[in-house]
């Protein structure tokens, strides 16, 4: 019996002393694109965004209208199920693709890693980025990150 009341006691300190926010895990949250849900052509470069901000999150096809021009056709866009995030940048050299990861972190929030992977030719292009989010996804505040990284 005695043996018994020190392993509880022992169990029971070990559960006491462990925390659920000790453990934090890293996520990544599902994007999509215009490229792929509405067949919109390289939006690199059909699309752009009246902003001098880094990003703007558009919500409905009224901001849509009033602050990105192109070839792609808004009608399409769900925005009762998507949010857009869209922004634009200027590179230092020719782009080859953009990589997106929408991470949620236990300590920094979510974030939205933008990267360019870039090429050798001379141009210096201005770029438009964007990822369409579900909007049930995003009910926080959201930080993006742009990289450029050079293809080997």
């Amino acid at each position: 019996m005695k043996h018994y009341f020190w392993m509880m006691c022992m169990a029971l300190c070990f559960l006491l002393s462990c925390n659920s926010d000790d453990y934090c895990e890293n996520s990544r949250i599902a994007t999509t694109s215009l490229e792929d849900e509405y067949a919109c052509n390289d939006t690199r470069y059909s699309l752009d965004i009246s902003t001098t901000e880094q990003f703007e999150l558009i919500t409905n096809l009224d901001e849509y209208e009033d602050k990105i021009t192109g070839t792609c056709d808004p009608t399409l866009i769900d925005f009762e199920k998507f949010d857009l995030i869209i922004g634009k940048v200027r590179l230092g050299s020719g782009n080859d693709s953009i990589d997106y990861s929408l991470i949620e972190s236990c300590t920094e929030g979510r974030s939205l890693y933008v990267t360019f992977i870039q090429n050798d030719t001379m141009v210096a292009p201005v770029i438009t980025y964007h990822v369409l989010v579900t909007k049930a996804e995003l009910n926080k505040t959201i930080e993006v990150r742009i990289f450029n990284e050079r293809r080997a």
